[in-house]
């Protein structure tokens, strides 16, 4: 058995180590030794995920520091991208047999990829709201344009979303056998669990499906938006409608659905033999939206665009010299 690296704490010592069954899946049958592949997957993400994250982060932080526009919600969503990416590293690790973590470890370790899941569902939400008064109400946007009041928002939803993880830690501490949510299948948080899957998963998707609509009824009343720049913000809205379906709306349909029958008693050993591998790889689904925001912002923003071609140019000037 590799040696794997223990991280614990002096008052909760129990070590929690990968469940063999959750890595069905192996690079390659023949060898035992050979990282399983969703922890292939996982490093891949992580390794695009976080520089991609990390530029855009860069890029776009001027026009945080000036509050302009929505970039108060864009960088909240990034950092919550960038936190879930750095995440997936130790699931890597984790799901690998490399990685032990101690009971506190293990429960702050589950809880981050949900808990960065709600912040980004959260302020694409907001960002679409926003983007709807920009249109049809531009007298109200322009009062949302005030730093204090968007940097108000995002420190509540940040807040709320601590306090949702803080209670789901507190639920799961020592009675989960897993460190990586990569399938979760716990009867004492099934009520919590389906209570998220509705918040952040269906309910978010019906009311951007609703903004979008909104938004497209708005811009053909609005004289000053070109035809062309109409045709530009229902494309690029409806990308991110359809990219959340694609990739929020799967994994928190099966974690509704999971929760249900464990609230009517289904046997958690039945679900995980049924529904172990297709969890799985939604999880993994899911976690590719993470390469999605700062490609989505790199592309649509112009500022942020010319931002990071100004930093390109000046690397490849130097490597010149």
């Amino acid at each position: 058995m590799s040696v794997g690296i223990h991280l614990t704490t002096t008052s909760l010592l129990i070590t929690h180590i990968p469940d063999s069954s959750l890595v069905p899946l192996s690079c390659s049958s023949g060898s035992e030794e050979c990282p399983p592949v969703l922890s292939c997957l996982y490093i891949g993400i992580s390794v695009v995920a976080l520089p991609l994250n990390i530029l855009v982060v860069w890029a776009i932080w001027p026009q945080v520091r000036g509050s302009y526009g929505l970039s108060v919600f864009v960088i909240s969503l990034l950092l919550a991208s960038l936190m879930e990416s750095a995440v997936l590293a130790f699931g890597a690790a984790y799901t690998s047999g490399i990685l032990k973590l101690g009971s506190l470890a293990c429960s702050i370790v589950f809880v981050i990829p949900g808990f960065t899941r709600r912040i980004a569902t959260t302020f694409v939400v907001c960002m679409f709201v926003l983007r709807y008064l920009a249109v049809a109400h531009p007298i109200k946007y322009r009062k949302f344009c005030l730093g204090w009041i968007r940097w108000l928002i995002s420190l509540f939803v940040w807040l709320i979303a601590i306090v949702l993880s803080i209670v789901e830690t507190y639920l799961i501490t020592g009675k989960t056998n897993l460190c990586f949510p990569d399938y979760n299948m716990e009867p004492e948080t099934a009520i919590l669990d389906l209570l998220f899957s509705f918040l952040f998963g269906l309910i978010p998707l019906v009311i951007l499906t609703t903004f979008w609509v909104l938004i497209c009824c708005a811009l053909k009343n609005s004289p000053s938006v070109t035809t062309g720049q109409q045709t530009r913000i229902r494309t690029l809205l409806m990308l991110v409608v359809l990219g959340f379906a694609l990739f929020f709306g799967p994994i928190n349909g099966i974690q509704g659905y999971q929760s249900i029958l464990l609230l009517f008693g289904q046997s958690p050993s039945l679900l995980k033999k049924d529904l172990l591998l297709p969890y799985q790889i939604l999880f993994t689904l899911n976690g590719f939206s993470l390469i999605l925001p700062p490609l989505f912002y790199a592309y649509s923003c112009g500022e942020v665009k010319e931002r990071l071609k100004g930093l390109f140019s000046k690397c490849n000037r130097d490597a010149c010299e």
